[in-house]
């Protein structure tokens, strides 16, 4: 397939990835271009045949290509197929041919396309992740409201109802407190900028996310040692520790949970950085495959489960916070995944870690509680009820509407996120309506998922909690408002 041009037609088809084919069908003589060669990784001293062709073909896609071959045989017309070809160095080439065909005589064009292969994977990649994180913190929001509810709740049957009942009631609540903490930590967006982060926090929210699904596979060992806070974004450090786990996980077979163990390490080294280790005693990274195990779409996975994504995506994010991650393994020995992350310069200690305020001597205020949660709204109030005076706004709307009429109050307790006014938005109506009140205010959240209200609790200085709320820390946040002496 050359003339007088054949040089530069091979050029022109090697610029856009283009290998060009005929078929002779009554003399059954196949002729491809140098480019088509190339593609198919076929050596040049091997003529053109349709078992040189198929050779080079992933065995998965080798049926859907000879059924192809037939069509254009047999039915004259336009037909096509994607086809991935497995060379001898480099990873996979994904390929789209396209024939047409007539009763004696096909001519086909084949293309790589890869790239844009690889680049439409990785966006619906990032459209699911976008789901995902919109899905977990909808549901954290959702289930952190009537668990607050029950935390209060319990909190006052404590002094009358059997306390032993009641703190094992408060401890299951602890414990789902701590998953959807997970869950809300995670589905943030990825966009956000790094700051000073708990490296320990974020690796025991991974395990509360991950230790249903490890205990049915090994004995789960945590060695967590004290180490500094690093400079990074939560979300993303939270994504690198579950990715590790779950590859812990997977890599150790269902059935045997006696015999195998998952180890999750930190500690500090010698230069004073974060070091986390995550190991499991499966069946390890053969060697010849160790050099790819950080490349984008490598995966040892069978077709369907899994896209050899988690483990580039770990790489890179580690290294744009200017660490390392390192592994080691041998095949029936397990594998140890290693994180190194650099100190931050300045921690930053997280805001609803206050100290509570002794109750002695402490004088009666005026509390507003803006929750749409009514039912919460009431709990709160009936623990507060016997040190300050309560009133309830079931919107940011009511609570203003109340405070332009000339009501004041010593302390707000407002729910970050409710429909029609937020609470950042009635923070921002505040500021031109009573000013003074916007430094008493104390927000309560189920889940500040958003970019628009994390950037809002980064850019005030009021105190925000978590629902549930540990109520002693909340009542001395609300005493250091109402009595400041």
């Amino acid at each position: 397939m050359s003339g007088g041009d054949g040089g530069r037609l091979d050029e022109v088809e090697s610029l856009a990835g283009l290998g060009v084919w005929s078929w002779d069908v009554t003399g059954n003589a196949l002729a491809w271009s140098n480019e088509l060669r190339r593609i198919l990784d076929v050596p040049e001293d091997v003529p053109p045949s349709f078992e040189a062709w198929l050779a080079h073909l992933h065995p998965d896609d080798l049926s859907a290509v000879k059924s192809y071959f037939t069509r254009v045989r047999r039915e004259p017309g336009t037909h096509s197929v994607e086809y991935r070809v497995v060379r001898s160095s480099g990873g996979p080439l994904t390929i789209h041919s396209r024939a047409r065909s007539t009763t004696d005589r096909v001519l086909g064009v084949d293309q790589d396309i890869t790239q844009s292969k690889e680049t439409a994977t990785r966006l619906v990649s990032s459209d699911r992740m976008v789901a995902i994180r919109t899905l977990a913190g909808g549901v954290a929001h959702e289930i952190n409201n009537p668990l607050a509810i029950i935390s209060a709740n319990l909190q006052l049957l404590a002094d009358t109802a059997d306390v032993a009942l009641v703190g094992e009631a408060q401890r299951a609540v602890e414990r789902i407190r701590t998953i959807v903490r997970g869950l809300t930590a995670f589905s943030r967006a990825t966009d956000d900028q790094p700051q000073p982060v708990d490296v320990t926090r974020v690796l025991d929210l991974a395990i509360s996310l991950t230790s249903g699904g490890l205990r049915h596979r090994a004995r789960l060992v945590t060695e967590l040692g004290p180490i500094p806070w690093v400079r990074a974004n939560e979300a993303r450090l939270g994504q690198v520790f579950l990715n590790l786990l779950v590859n812990a996980m997977e890599a150790v077979p269902e059935g045997n949970a006696h015999q195998h163990e998952i180890r999750v390490c930190s500690r500090t080294d010698e230069a004073g950085w974060a070091v986390v280790e995550i190991s499991d005693t499966g069946a390890g990274i053969a060697s010849d495959v160790q050099p790819r195990i950080f490349d984008p779409f490598f995966t040892t996975r069978p077709v369907g489960q899994g896209i050899g994504l988690g483990l580039s995506i770990c790489h890179g994010i580690v290294r744009s916070l200017g660490g390392d991650i390192t592994f080691r393994s041998a095949s029936g020995r397990g594998t140890t995944f290693c994180v190194a992350l650099p100190p931050s310069e300045t921690p930053m200690q997280a805001l609803s870690h206050s100290t509570p305020v002794a109750a002695t001597g402490a004088r009666r205020g005026s509390v507003l509680i803006v929750d749409d949660e009514v039912l919460f709204a009431h709990s709160l109030r009936r623990l507060l009820a016997a040190e300050h005076d309560v009133t309830i706004a079931s919107s940011g709307h009511e609570a203003l509407a109340q405070i332009r009429a000339g009501a004041r109050f010593d302390a707000i307790l407002c729910d970050l996120m409710m429909p029609e006014m937020t609470g950042a938005e009635l923070h921002a109506s505040l500021g031109e309506v009573a000013p003074e009140l916007t430094a008493r205010m104390i927000f309560i959240t189920g889940g500040a998922f958003s970019p628009a209200s994390q950037a809002f609790l980064e850019r005030v200085s009021n105190q925000c909690f978590e629902k549930p709320c540990d109520i002693g820390l909340l009542r001395g946040a609300i005493r250091a408002l109402t009595d400041p002496t």
